[in-house]
């Protein structure tokens, strides 16, 4: 296509030339209207054929005079010269390509083409078909070929910046550069310095190298363009900057080596201890200066390195005594770079001299004041020991990873902590330092309880490697009961992750059999039962559903076993009690039975660790558990589990596990029980028992609750209540001792209080648990028809015999109250609340009530106006004025009261601070009614 396009164009060639004489007529058709065919002509015929070739580019220079005055004229005559110019310009490259003969009327013409219509012709591509006939002129080392190569020359360089062609073209002139006369021209040549496709290339570096030869000003052309490019440029670009300046360094003359040396990588070098920094690091020239003057040591070139290394010296050692932290950051960062332990002197002395004082000189920056200055010590000095760590002598690094170990217990930046186990991490290799560091790293163990959260990222990556790539297990560096504790009192969720990946990684390192963790479970279980628990709790990520169900069904199994061993222990430390109190003689049975009783100890506390190790499992894996939507495999285990731990719930009930057991429960619906009654009454005697303890008083009544038993619950303080008061008067008949009686009365009240105030602790007012009006409706109802009727008669001066009875109906309207402030509560649950007060307070003994009654009419307002906005208007008109006036009338039977007492003192005055605290009491609630 493209060779048709050019037969096209040519045709216009020959139509003008057939035109301007018999001669040229008969030259085109020799040519047959191809130019490649211009070897057939006679050097009579080309001299004649280029003389017309001539006269065209005459017209054309003429043509672009005219056009310059109106350019939207000769547009058509214009693009038509285009054509003639694109074809004469082939014809000339074909005659000095195939004739050797070449007549001088070329000559004028490939001058025309050069100064006239090269710099004047717009179009691109003859521009560059110009251009490379005037290249191949100067390759061919044709007559004055200096004056035809320039305006070649100069497009060629503005066209490098695009074109990969156009770079290569100009390497194969490079020799041409030196007639740029101009300084504008040089500059835009040095200015290809900066262009990453002129860098991309191999030739575009080796055209730079070459204008390293061409003299000192050339250098600092190049020198300077580097310099803007190093502002800017990305890091992958700076090393093939560093090669050329390497590369023309070794190749150059000793006159110009001495000048690239003081004049270019002096300038880098002190721009590079200069360089702007804050508390981030070096900004973005800083850090290229630094890599470039890197990628310059790193050479293979030991005369570079050298180079570097003798002209950082002077300002080194100067800069890092600066009394600027940053400055001596900067020159800490130059030191790393430019001096290695494998400098050598001339002299063993000397290289000595020179290790010694640059081992120090790394100890005392470590030691450093300034936290900065020790950061950047700590991040260079882990890159030397990664590449030079055979090259040190071990007691050294033994002397440097102390000052490590120091800093991560003292140094008060977390980036230096963190930073410390990065760098390890990176040079513990196994062939170099694996012997050093596996005997120094225990010593950081402590740092698990870092609060930072990038140190313990960095420390467990450091733990991972250990594990992965060198195979030392991670309890080989920080011990179990360190990561145990911290799994068990961590509340950062990353760090919760991590740790519940490491104990996985120790529970499966011996294999993924199901006895072998089970083992390893049962072993962490009873070093830190709260860690396991935690574990197993977030263990979801790490243990799949079926390997969970294995385990569960394995503990279940040696639960039974250990049952099976345990009644003989239990004798034995029931024996151990009572033999205790026997004599010296008796002391060789004692400790048998004090073995025996840790036995049992021993043997109880693998069994909580296993119930506690399902519970946990089964809270990890089973999260629909309230909506009971249960996949197949769940409900078997649930039902394998319900069928179970009623024997459990008997046997471990006078045990310290009890309480684990019946939390279980809380994890199983009722319905998958085949008993669900019979556990049911299980779980309310020991609910009824005085001597239950705090926890699994709280563990039953939230199993309770969760199967929606709070009517068992309330029924059971019903018949506890009535019970005790009834052992009161059957007692009173039989005997006279009042103090076994009162006591007998207090614990079952006392327990009484107890659930009631279980019942109505906020922890258990959960949604899955815990309705609050449903239940505490419950409650109020109970409260009156239960706990009021038996201090109905009591007198205000005999109130210590009944406070249980008034510490249980407190306790409700401390409750009552926290409701009416943190839930929406219905108006009914409101009214309920106001008949409990008016049967209180119309009580002898009412007046105990009233600071809390005060109190629920202030929140009573605040909610009834919510009440009344939403058009339930009887609270606020009926209910709240009603509880005010009972609240009124025991006031002022108090008030009656106290005016009596005081009637024989004729001269005192009745208006005591307890009058004024009544009155302003009864002012608050009358004011605050009026308001609302």
């Amino acid at each position: 296509m493209l060779r048709q396009r050019a037969l096209s164009r040519d045709r216009v060639l020959f139509r003008v030339l057939k035109n301007k004489s018999p001669v040229a007529s008969s030259i085109c058709e020799k040519l047959n209207h191809n130019v490649k065919n211009i070897v057939l002509l006679s050097e009579d015929e080309l001299c004649e054929l280029w003389q017309h070739m001539k006269t065209i580019l005459i017209e054309a220079k003429k043509l672009y005079t005219q056009r310059l005055s109106n350019k939207s004229k000769y547009v058509k005559e214009f693009n038509l010269m285009v054509k003639l110019i694109r074809t004469i310009t082939t014809m000339a490259l074909e005659t000095i390509v195939q004739r050797i003969f070449i007549p001088n009327i070329l000559l004028e013409n490939i001058m025309l083409l050069h100064s006239v219509i090269l710099p004047n012709i717009k179009d691109e591509q003859a521009k560059n078909e110009i251009s490379y006939l005037l290249e191949n002129w100067w390759s061919l080392d044709m007559t004055w070929k200096e004056k035809v190569i320039i305006n070649s020359l100069k497009y060629l360089i503005q066209n490098s910046k695009f074109s990969l062609q156009h770079v290569k073209r100009l390497y194969e002139i490079r020799s041409t550069i030196t007639l740029l006369k101009y300084t504008e021209d040089v500059q835009d040549l040095l200015k290809l310095v900066r262009e990453k496709l002129v860098m991309s290339l191999e030739e575009g570096r080796m055209l730079i190298l070459y204008l390293f030869t061409l003299g000192e000003q050339y250098i600092l052309g190049i020198h300077n363009n580097v310099r803007v490019v190093l502002q800017s440029i990305g890091h992958n670009c700076i090393a093939a900057y560093a090669d050329l300046y390497v590369s023309a360094w070794l190749n150059a003359t000793e006159k110009l080596k001495k000048f690239i040396t003081e004049n270019c990588v002096n300038n880098v070098i002190y721009h590079c201890f200069r360089a702007y920094r804050d508390s981030t690091g070096r900004g973005k020239l800083g850090k290229n200066l630094l890599s470039f003057l890197t990628a310059i040591h790193d050479s293979k070139h030991q005369a570079a390195k050298l180079m570097i290394h003798n002209q950082c010296k002077p300002l080194l050692w100067k800069h890092l005594k600066a009394p600027g932290s940053l400055i001596r950051c900067n020159a800490v960062e130059i030191l790393f770079v430019t001096s290695s332990v494998q400098y050598t002197c001339a002299t063993r002395d000397r290289n000595k001299i020179y290790l010694q004082k640059f081992y120090k000189t790394i100890t005392d920056l470590l030691n450093d004041s300034d936290f900065e200055v020790c950061n950047v010590t700590i991040h260079g000095l882990f890159k030397m020991l990664e590449k030079y760590w055979n090259c040190i002598p071990n007691n050294i690094i033994r002397d440097w990873l102390n000052i490590l170990l120091h800093h991560t217990k003292n140094a008060n930046n977390s980036k230096i902590r963190a930073n410390i186990f990065i760098g390890l991490k990176r040079i513990w290799v196994k062939e170099r330092s694996h012997r050093i560091l596996k005997d120094f790293l225990p010593n950081f163990a402590n740092s698990i309880y870092d609060n930072d959260k990038t140190v313990l990222e960095a420390l467990i990556k450091l733990l991972w490697h250990a594990q992965n790539q060198l195979g030392i297990p991670f309890w080989d560096i920080v011990p179990l009961t360190y990561v145990l504790d911290r799994l068990e009192t961590t509340q950062d969720t990353f760090l919760l992750q991590e740790l519940v990946k490491l104990i996985w990684l120790r529970v499966s390192s011996n294999g993924t059999h199901y006895d072998k963790i089970k083992d390893e479970l049962a072993y962490i279980g009873t070093s830190n039962i709260n860690a396991i628990r935690r574990f197993c709790y977030h263990s979801k990520p790490v243990i799949n559903w079926n390997t969970s169900i294995k385990l569960i069904e394995t503990f279940l199994s040696m639960i039974k076993e250990e049952m099976e061993c345990l009644p003989v222990v239990k004798t034995l430390n029931k024996n151990r009690n009572k033999k205790a109190k026997f004599s010296k003689e008796e002391n060789r049975y004692e400790n048998d039975s004090l073995n025996s009783w840790n036995e049992d100890f021993d043997s109880y506390r693998d069994v909580h660790t296993y119930i506690d190790i399902i519970a946990m499992l089964l809270v990890s894996n089973i999260k629909s558990m309230e909506e009971e939507k249960f996949y197949t495999e769940e409900m078997n285990i649930l039902q394998v589990i319900a069928h179970t731990i009623p024997e459990f719930l008997k046997y471990f009930r006078e045990t310290s596990i009890n309480e684990s057991v019946i939390f279980l429960f809380s994890l199983i619906p009722p319905k998958y029980f085949l008993n669900k009654i019979e556990v049911i009454e299980m779980l309310i005697q020991q609910l009824c028992d005085p001597d239950i303890s705090d926890d699994t008083l709280l563990t039953i009544i939230y199993v309770l609750m969760k199967w929606n038993k709070g009517d068992t619950i309330l029924y059971a303080l019903t018949n506890l209540f009535t019970e005790s008061f009834n052992i009161n008067a059957r007692s009173n008949q039989n005997t006279t001792n009042i103090t076994d009686i009162f006591q007998i009365n207090e614990k079952g009240l006392e327990l009484s209080l107890r659930i009631l105030k279980h019942l109505l602790h906020i922890e258990y007012q959960s949604k899955d648990i815990f309705d609050a009006s449903e239940h505490l409706s419950e409650v109020l109802l109970w409260v009156r028809r239960a706990i009021v009727p038996h201090i109905s008669h009591v007198d205000v001066n005999i109130i210590e015999n009944h406070q249980i009875c008034i510490s249980i109906i407190k306790s409700t309207f401390d409750m009552s109250e926290w409701l009416l402030k943190e839930y929406n509560s219905t108006p009914k649950l409101c009214c309920d609340i106001v008949l409990l007060y008016c049967s209180c307070l119309s009580l002898a003994i009412g007046i105990v009530f009233c600071s809390s009654a005060f109190d629920t009419i202030m929140t009573l307002l605040d909610f009834s106006k919510m009440a009344y906005e939403k058009r339930e208007p009887n609270l606020l008109n009926i209910v709240v004025p009603n509880f005010v006036c009972v609240t009124m009338v025991t006031l002022t039977r108090l008030k009656n009261i106290t005016l009596a007492s005081k009637a024989h003192y004729q001269k005192q005055c009745c208006d005591t601070p307890s009058d004024r605290s009544i009155n302003d009491a009864m002012n608050t609630v009358i004011d605050a009614i009026l308001k609302q």
